[in-house]
């Protein structure tokens, strides 16, 4: 039931980008599939190896917007396209250890119900804060 749910969470139509291994091959396999990736799973931890298609990510360029320059290399950012299994194994952990996997407070992005947004509110009002006292503010890249 583990990878059943897991693969539930997969978006349509999304390639990892390695091997050209589509998300729709799990979305719409036999259970039987499913049996052998939940042998494969154990496995995995049990000899604390994984394959080297796991480990793979290919790094995608994307437009930063729709008005921008495509020919400036500046106006991009890349996204990673990780293996579907990789990303069917990260679900059951998650799943499984949501409770034990915490992060810090002041982690902002990539987190549920946070974004960046928060922290550049934060760094405006500790400016604020510090310019209306008189204080001086000083920021390091």
């Amino acid at each position: 039931m583990d990878v059943f749910n897991a693969v539930s969470y997969l978006k349509c139509n999304e390639s990892d980008g390695f091997i050209g291994l589509s998300s729709d091959y799990l979305i719409n396999a036999c259970n039987e599939l499913f049996v052998h990736i939940s042998c494969l799973f154990p496995g995995l931890i049990i000899h604390g190896a994984v394959t080297d298609d796991m480990t793979v990510s290919t790094l995608v360029p994307i437009p930063k917007g729709k008005n921008t320059s495509c020919t400036d290399s500046s106006n991009y950012r890349a996204i990673a396209l990780s293996f579907v299994l990789g990303k069917v194994f990260d679900r059951i952990v998650l799943s499984r250890y949501h409770d034990a996997l915490v992060s810090s407070g002041f982690q902002f992005g990539f987190k549920q119900k946070h974004s960046t947004a928060m922290c550049t509110f934060v760094l405006r009002e500790a400016i604020k804060y510090y310019n209306h006292n008189r204080g001086t503010v000083l920021v390091d890249k």
